[in-house]
């Protein structure tokens, strides 16, 4: 895979430049990742580190479904950030006690 990098074209309408971002980083530990914009979509390079072995089949599989589950974080928070803030702000507030 050093020599021949597996590409991934990720479609926009699905997935936010934030998620697929988001997504790419959970494997820079083991690739070299690039993105680069392409028509409607980010086409997603990866490159094995020299000490990786690769089976471009998984790593795509496991790509898709890093997608999905930092898709469902975005729309979590989206959703849901506001009330989150709320109940850490309570949390630290001050306490009166008169």
């Amino acid at each position: 895979m050093a020599d021949n990098p597996l590409k991934i074209k990720v479609d926009l309408s699905i997935y936010k430049q934030e998620v697929i971002t988001a997504a790419v980083y959970k494997f820079t530990d083991r690739y070299f990742v690039s993105q680069n914009r392409v028509e409607n979509g980010i086409e997603v390079t990866f490159t094995a580190k020299p000490e990786q072995v690769v089976k471009s089949e998984l790593l795509a599989k496991e790509f898709e479904n890093e997608l999905i589950d930092q898709q469902i974080r975005y729309d979590t928070e989206q959703k849901f950030g506001e009330i989150r803030n709320l109940i850490v702000k309570q949390a630290f507030s001050p306490l009166n006690t008169k």
